[in-house]
């Protein structure tokens, strides 16, 4: 199965899309702040200061949430794009049938990625939410990140082990699962930002 090349564009154009975007609109939330914190003083302050006053803990359960949500992300991304050659033929799982035919190959693939990129997403992107409001409705839908997020790892896994016989289904599936999680985990900046920006 030869996944259509305008599809797999988009999702990485979507994904990149609301990567930067998050970015940005969390570095000009800080510059309202800011402007707004120097027009209301005298005095000079650190920029560490201004965060560690801003800071607001959202409890541990949640920091834990968003945690294993960008590490079963960056997971799910991997598996959907690697764990067939169906669209990278030259750099994915079946090209190191050592660990393809391991009965634990799948782990050390998943295992591979949280170590290489989870690890170092999860240290940086989770702690943006400390700046924010987040509202109790908003953290409990946060609960259904890690379902879409495990249900996109089950749909590749399940390409991966019929492979080559094609499922379009389960790909579209995965591949809406990643979408409607990405949006998810985003949600709460988004909501903060645009909350800061009416004022």
């Amino acid at each position: 199965m030869s996944m259509p090349l305008l599809d797999i564009a988009l999702l990485l154009l979507f994904v990149a899309g609301v990567l930067i975007a998050g970015l940005l609109a969390h570095l000009h939330y800080f510059m309202r702040i800011t402007g707004r914190v120097k027009k209301t003083t005298d005095q000079d302050f650190l920029r560490e200061d201004l965060k560690s006053a801003m800071r607001i803990p959202q409890g541990s359960n949640f920091n834990i949430l968003m945690l294993l949500s960008w590490s079963l992300f960056v997971v799910a991304f991997a598996f959907l794009f690697f764990l067939t050659p169906d669209i990278f033929p030259k750099w994915n799982y079946f090209r190191f049938p050592q660990v393809a035919s391991d009965s634990f190959g799948l782990v050390y693939f998943g295992s591979s990625v949280i170590i290489l990129l989870g690890i170092l997403v999860s240290l940086f992107v989770p702690h943006c939410y400390g700046y924010y409001q987040i509202s109790r409705q908003l953290k409990r839908i946060s609960l259904f990140i890690p379902l879409f997020l495990l249900a996109s790892i089950s749909c590749s896994v399940y390409l991966g082990t019929i492979y080559p016989e094609p499922n379009s289904f389960c790909w579209y599936m995965g591949y809406g699962a990643i979408l409607i999680a990405l949006v998810l985990m985003f949600a709460p900046i988004g909501k903060g930002y645009m909350e800061e920006m009416r004022t």
